[in-house]
């Protein structure tokens, strides 16, 4: 079962709340603290995906004696469930988790406790160091402009804003959807008129269906859920702040899986093309 309160930990943005309730939350506490729950982060110092583990924050008796009060008999009675929390008295709480590979690496998360409920108040790297790096293999698709797009709405949410981070990821979309049409046109395969109008003369109607057009071009992921477009555009003129930040994650996401497949797909071709002029140069000396 997934580890909500470490998930919390390393994915929040600044200032989120979350409450660890007497159970699971402290059972997760130690889970963590026992390095039971081990995740997967882009560490900035190896420059690739890793492997991460606890790695210090809380003392090894403080974890005792909760993993102590939470098996305890005397926490159940016939009737009632006895609260308690072994972290009564504590004000701030503090995680340090260490790369698999190289332990000098190590990301650290700092948050501020009140009451059940804890703040994130701050982490290094932040999340917009852990993510950058990693939209960096997208600037040759995206150009200058729009990759410090990508830059921009990461940052954006890591410091709290959501709907302004939704703004980019609508013009990133945009821009893909009209980026494939011109290589569609270019290659033959649609005209102008046939992406902007329906057989009937009609205007096509947003963005969604000029995506659904685009399906064998533009990856399946976005052509088989054009409501991505709809979510993020919903998102700037409908949605909450805090909607926006809750689905931030998963609709940045499912950009970076797109231009995951756009990134293959051209390496592929431009693979295709250098194994064909090598194979053509050998054809032509041994004729």
């Amino acid at each position: 079962m997934p580890n909500e309160l470490l998930n919390f930990i390393i994915t929040s943005s600044l200032y989120a709340e979350y409450t660890i309730e007497n159970n699971p939350g402290l059972e997760q506490l130690v889970q963590i603290c026992n390095k039971q729950d081990r995740f997967e982060m882009f560490c900035p110092g190896c420059g690739d995906k890793k492997v991460f583990m606890y790695d210090g924050g809380f003392s090894d008796v403080t974890v005792k004696n909760i993993w102590n009060g939470l098996h305890s008999t005397g926490s159940l009675n016939a009737t009632n469930y006895i609260k308690y929390d072994p972290l009564e008295n504590t004000d701030h709480m503090y995680f340090r988790f260490k790369c698999s590979l190289n332990e000098s690496h190590k990301l650290e998360y700092f948050f501020a406790k009140r009451g059940s409920k804890i703040i994130k108040v701050g982490q290094y790297p932040s999340s917009a160091d852990i993510d950058l790096p990693q939209a960096s293999r997208y600037s040759a698709i995206l150009g200058r402009q729009y990759y410090n797009e990508l830059k921009r709405s990461i940052g954006l949410h890591s410091h709290g804003i959501g709907i302004g981070s939704f703004v980019y990821l609508r013009r990133i979309i945009e821009k893909l959807v009209y980026d494939t049409f011109k290589e569609a046109e270019a290659a033959g395969v649609l005209t102008e008129l046939q992406f902007e109008y329906q057989a009937d003369g009609q205007h096509r109607n947003g963005i969604e269906e000029k995506i659904k057009l685009l399906k064998g071009s533009l990856p399946d992921l976005i052509t088989d859920h054009p409501k991505i477009y709809g979510v993020v555009s919903k998102g700037i003129h409908e949605l909450s702040e805090e909607e926006c930040m809750k689905y931030f994650q998963v609709l940045k996401d499912g950009i970076v899986m797109i231009l995951d497949d756009i990134v293959a797909k051209k390496e592929k071709e431009r693979a295709t093309a250098e194994y064909k002029k090598s194979l053509n140069e050998i054809l032509s000396k041994i004729k």
